[in-house]
């Protein structure tokens, strides 16, 4: 279990209870069990918010806050219905919008062409599945609009990152980039276009990407305050 060796005593065994939570709730949505869905969905940012509790010096409230607002969303997703999915995607917003203003805060960016030539091939490829889409109402269309916009930010953040500025925290970027860049396309593709079949066929694939991208963010952001705590003592000393 990859950064198991990292954690101290309480911080392996709730990465052990975190996992088995992720499992049991894929289990779950391979049974289309709503009642356990929406009772160990919710323990997923819960388990991660207390895996950071333990290992963070900093317990900066912004992490917090982050994966509060991806609990709502998660929530608000689960009936499926139209109006829950618009008042989700309000919210799923929000959280994209403080997640990438975390992010950017963590890795101190300061060169923002690198970033923009990332953004793009994200934000062509979404733009066309937006594009030839017929099942999406007008009120939800332009905040998918945006998520793409944003969910591109993302991939891009990671991906330049990753190129201009190669260690080990930026590799943690690139991989929750990568796996939310993956999650949000199987996501869309379930709700818009194949939601005949995608409960059985998407669902538990999405929710184990969903507890990836979960403990791959904790693990980043983890490894951002130490270089940043590093940088700061190494200023101190000059």
């Amino acid at each position: 279990m990859f950064g198991l060796k990292n954690e101290n005593t309480l911080g392996k065994r709730l990465t052990i209870l975190f996992y088995s939570i992720a499992l049991i709730e894929v289990i779950t949505e391979l049974l289309s069990d709503i009642v356990l869905v929406f009772i160990f969905k919710p323990l997923l940012s819960i388990g991660i918010m207390a895996l950071y509790w333990n290992a963070s010096k900093e317990r900066n409230r912004t992490f917090f806050v982050v994966l509060f607002l991806s609990m709502i969303t998660n929530i608000l997703f689960i009936p499926g219905t139209e109006n829950l999915l618009f008042m989700g995607l309000i919210v799923f917003l929000a959280h994209r919008l403080l997640l990438i203003s975390y992010v950017v805060q963590l890795i101190k960016l300061k060169d923002y062409i690198p970033l923009f030539i990332a953004v793009l091939p994200f934000l062509f490829i979404f733009s066309y599945l937006l594009s030839i889409s017929t099942e999406i109402q007008m009120k939800s269309y332009f905040l998918l609009i945006v998520q793409n916009v944003l969910i591109s930010v993302i991939g891009g953040l990671a991906l330049s990152q990753f190129v201009m500025n190669y260690n080990k925290m930026n590799s943690w970027l690139l991989i929750f980039g990568l796996l939310s860049v993956t999650q949000y396309f199987i996501v869309f593709i379930e709700k818009y276009y194949l939601s005949n079949i995608a409960p059985i066929a998407f669902r538990p694939l999405a929710m184990l990407l969903n507890a990836s991208v979960y403990y791959v963010f904790y693990r980043f952001v983890i490894d951002a305050e130490k270089v940043n705590a590093e940088s700061v003592i190494l200023l101190d000393n000059n």
